[in-house]
């Protein structure tokens, strides 16, 4: 019986991972987002002769950095729970990193 134990839990894993990848994969897409933002505002601002402002370059950086972190966040809340659970907690980490990435999106052109 000892033998058959390791494997049920890996087999209880499976459906915790798969929801960790395919949400993974959305938070990835808000990431590469934002590099899209860097690197295309820092090439008009180039182009324009301009620079960003340092309060710009931190809202641009924060907005990488959020993905990340809120994806780390609902793995760390959701890792205990239920896979209902876990759904939700990747979901509402996905509504509040789009809801800040606008809002820090709108405030680059007060910075």
């Amino acid at each position: 019986m000892t033998d058959s134990t390791p494997a049920r839990e890996r087999y209880r894993q499976w459906p915790a991972l798969a929801l960790g990848i395919l949400f993974g994969l959305f938070y990835a897409y808000d990431l590469w987002e934002a590099v899209g933002n860097i690197l295309t505002l820092a090439g008009v601002a180039s182009q324009l002769g301009i620079a960003l402002t340092g309060a710009a370059w931190a809202i641009l950086v924060v907005s990488v950095v959020l993905p990340i972190a809120i994806f780390v966040v609902a793995i760390l809340l959701g890792r205990s729970r239920g896979y209902l659970a876990q759904a939700l907690f990747y979901v509402c980490g996905l509504a509040v990193s789009a809801a800040t990435y606008l809002s820090l999106v709108s405030a680059i052109s007060f910075a």
